[in-house]
């Protein structure tokens, strides 16, 4: 793990140990990086010992790892999986505005209006692969509150998809659970385009709630 000392000795500087879930995420060091960044300018780094070169210095690490993910996307989740992983998760989690969002996202890049209008009937949809099941029935358990996810989700998941694809969905769900609470807490205004595109062909199952322009 020499490649993530950084972020490992700021966890341990703060905690006194390192947590588990960061040796998870190192299976994708873009997201692990990524997430570094977040928590330490949301919360704050680990300790007041924490120089500004080490900021510094994970910046480029991101950088880099980033970089290298990119030359690997051919390896990861599709991005049209995760749009729908979005979509589910943010269903089970009740926020309107996201379910707008990754909908019309999912549409641009390349899922029909007809498969949307029955992801909320995946599990019986022959529109679905057994592939895209499993993922979407994982980011539907995990989505709930409380969560919902059990290790035959998980034994699912591994029928299909590497350890490094996985970590790519739990954070797919994970980024959307801090939108989800950041836009229903917010009651952010949805923008015409995914209002114009829900209202049009989610109409059955949503409506605009608190997020009005």
């Amino acid at each position: 793990m020499k490649e993530y000392e950084i972020i490992l000795k700021e966890a341990t500087k703060g905690m006194g140990f390192v947590p588990n879930s960061l040796h998870a995420m190192a299976k994708k060091p873009n997201i692990l990086g990524s997430f570094s960044m977040l928590f330490a300018n949301i919360k704050g780094f680990s300790s007041s010992q924490t120089s500004a070169w080490t900021g510094i210095k994970l910046v480029f690490k991101n950088l880099m790892w980033t970089l290298k993910a990119k030359k690997q996307s051919h390896l990861e989740v599709p991005a049209y999986l995760k749009d729908l992983i979005a979509h589910v998760t943010s269903n089970a989690s009740g926020c309107r505005y996201c379910q707008a969002h990754t909908a019309h996202t999912a549409h641009k890049n390349g899922v029909s209006v007809k498969k949307l209008q029955n992801v909320w009937a995946f599990q019986s949809s022959d529109l679905f692969s057994d592939e895209e099941k499993a993922a979407l029935h994982f980011a539907n358990a995990a989505g709930m509150v409380p969560n919902q996810v059990t290790q035959e989700h998980h034994e699912a998941l591994k029928e299909y998809f590497t350890e490094e694809q996985i970590v790519e969905i739990v954070a797919t769900v994970s980024i959307f659970g801090f939108l989800n609470r950041w836009n229903d807490s917010m009651a952010t205004p949805l923008e015409e385009k995914p209002l114009q595109f829900a209202q049009h062909y989610l109409s059955d199952n949503w409506e605009i709630g608190k997020h009005q322009p």
